[in-house]
Formats: C-alpha cells, sequence, structure tokens
C-alpha cells in the first residue's frame, strides 16, 4: 500500500486533470490501482490535492471522484457543499487545467511536504535543488512553512504566538524579488503569526540587522491597549531567533529588504 500521499497526490493529479477535461468522473475503485491501495484508502491520497485547491482557490477538482453506488464524493470531501455538487461538477469541467502544473510532481517516493523542510533545516544551501524539483509555487510556499515552523519552533518571533493555525511564512524580500534558493530558505524568512505578519508587509514594523524589532509609530492613530501591545512595546526588542545560527534571517536580505533600491 502506497503511504506517501504527496507522492500519490502527484500520479492522480492527471488523472484527475484528463478526466476534468473530458468532462468526465472517477470512481474511488478507478483509482486505486494506480496508486496501489484500496478504493477507501484513496482519499488519503485526495487530501493534499483539496487542501491545494481550497489554498489556492482552484476549483474543487477532488469533487469529481464519486462512490460507485452513491455517485457523489465521500465523506472526506470538505471543498464544496455535496447539495450543490452539480455546480462543483461544472466549475472543475470548465476550468483550464492544463494550464495549471502538477503541484506534487516533484515529490519523489519517500517525500512529504515535512520531509523537504527537514532537509532544508539539515541544510539550508539544499533550498536551490529542492526549489528547483518542485517549482510550483505553492508547494514551494508549503515547504517553506512547514520549515520555519521547525526553525522557530511554532512560535511568532516577535510576540511568541504558538497557535499553529494562525502562524504564516514571511518572506524577508519578497517572493516576486527572491532568486529560486531566497523563495524556499528559511534565511530569507521569519515566522509571525498573522497579525505580525500583516505589520511587516506593510512596513509598519520592520526588523534591522541587529534583528531588533523597529515600530514605525503613526501619531496620528489613536492607539487602543491591545494596538500598543502588539506594536509600540515591541520596539527596539530583538525576535526571537532560531537556536540553530545556520537558521537566522540573513542579514544581508534584511538589509535589502530595508533599502528598497537594491530590488
Amino acid at each position: 500500500m502506497a503511504k506517501n500521499w504527496e507522492y500519490t497526490a502527484g500520479i492522480i493529479w492527471p488523472f484527475l486533470v484528463r478526466a476534468a477535461i473530458n468532462r468526465d468522473k472517477l470512481t474511488y475503485s478507478d483509482l486505486a490501482p494506480i496508486i496501489k491501495t484500496n478504493p477507501l484508502s484513496v482519499g488519503k491520497a485526495l487530501e493534499p490535492i483539496q487542501d491545494y485547491c481550497i489554498d489556492y482557490k482552484l476549483p474543487p477538482l477532488t469533487s469529481i471522484v464519486v462512490g460507485k453506488t452513491t455517485g457523489i464524493p465521500g465523506g472526506g470531501f470538505i471543498a464544496w457543499d455535496v447539495n450543490d455538487i452539480e455546480t462543483a461538477y461544472e466549475k472543475v469541467f470548465s476550468h483550464p487545467w492544463q494550464l495549471v502544473e502538477n503541484p506534487f510532481e516533484g515529490f519523489y517516493k519517500n517525500d512529504s511536504t515535512d520531509s523537504l523542510a527537514d532537509e532544508i533545516i539539515e541544510n539550508p544551501k539544499k533550498a536551490e535543488a529542492i526549489y528547483q524539483r518542485v517549482k510550483v509555487r505553492g508547494t514551494a510556499q508549503a515547504i517553506f512553512r512547514s520549515a520555519l515552523l521547525k526553525a522557530y519552533e511554532n512560535k511568532c518571533a516577535i510576540c511568541g504566538f504558538s497557535f499553529t493555525e494562525a502562524l504564516e511564512a514571511a518572506h524577508i524580500v519578497p517572493w516576486s524579488k527572491s532568486n529560486n534558493a531566497e523563495r524556499i530558505s528559511p534565511n530569507n524568512g521569519i515566522l509571525l503569526c498573522s497579525n505580525h505578519h500583516k505589520l511587516f508587509d506593510s512596513e509598519i514594523i520592520k526588523i534591522n540587522s541587529e534583528f531588533k524589532i523597529l515600530h514605525n509609530n503613526n501619531e496620528k492613530k489613536k492607539y487602543s491597549k491591545v494596538d500598543k501591545m502588539v506594536t509600540i512595546e515591541m520596539n527596539l526588542k530583538t525576535i526571537q531567533l532560531p537556536r540553530q545560527k545556520k537558521l537566522h534571517p540573513s542579514i544581508d536580505l534584511i538589509n535589502k529588504r530595508n533599502n528598497k533600491n537594491a530590488y
């Protein structure tokens, strides 16, 4: 039985795309032999695809995999209201899937998002090679986030917030301005809660080459107590850095971010 579900997702993606282009549906029994598993386990291979479609606002591609007797997706399908499943089918059938790269194509048999993140954590210099394998932005960003979660021990570098669901991988030099290695390297990232990520991106707060937080005070703003806690009171404090120095943010990239003329 196949156990690496991201790897198997890469195998079945082209079958789903071909079916969608042909306006066909597949059953769990159709897909099971392809990934050498049983029909009940096919949903585990569909889950990474479903998550990818949700995260990147794509039509619910996995909706066209249905039960042989029920004719509708199984209980693990959460990407669309099954009471309106015909609308989901039409959105999938009309989408130009030939323009969407297989987000799991770069996964080898023993790979997963976490295992590739582990490789980068062990040796950040592997970032370029791993990016060249995965290429697809959504997959690369998932690996990047996983690596930062590990490096920062699941805590926001600014405030220590530790609800994983609200922690985000912030690029120092933005994705669009980064080279391939920088797009996935922990040295070009800081783990932040969603609030501090937004403040960082909008430059209400900055981080300098000494890893200190700089708050851009807006004297016209009326700060609430919570506002002060997450901005003013953080001013000149040092961010919480990874234990391993090799995973620290790159000072060169911080300086590049703070000097927009360097882009």
